[in-house]
């Protein structure tokens, strides 16, 4: 038994298991802001119309999370907390009243390039 794994070892590390892992063409790669803001529009968007509105992000503030109100508390303390109302406004870019999921994930990349890691 001991044999077999060290055998296994030098198949895996003479390079036949060593390479790269490429995605097959044609696969959407989604970065980890796409990734949150898919999530949270499959979980905030109640009537499934494939955008937010302010009601519907503004009803996600009703259930946080208890990293939620710490986050809330570190932004208010670092002078940089904004209102729902004020995020809202800042994520909906072409100004039409609703956030898609596109608009959602530059708003999270904006926020994370800014080290605000709310994400």
């Amino acid at each position: 038994m001991k044999y077999l794994v060290v055998l296994v070892g030098v198949w895996l590390l003479s390079g036949q298991a060593w390479g790269k892992y490429t995605f097959p063409e044609g696969m959407p790669v989604k970065s980890r802001s796409e990734e949150i803001a898919s999530y949270q529009m499959r979980e905030y968007d109640k009537d499934k119309d494939g955008k937010l509105s302010l009601e519907e992000y503004e009803s996600r503030f009703d259930n946080l999370t208890r990293e939620d109100r710490r986050n809330i508390r570190r932004n208010k303390k670092n002078g940089t907390y904004k209102t729902p109302e004020e995020q809202f406004k800042e994520m909906d870019k072409d100004k039409d009243g609703f956030v898609d999921e596109q608009e959602r994930a530059e708003y999270i990349r904006k926020l994370r390039d800014n080290e605000n890691y709310l994400y």
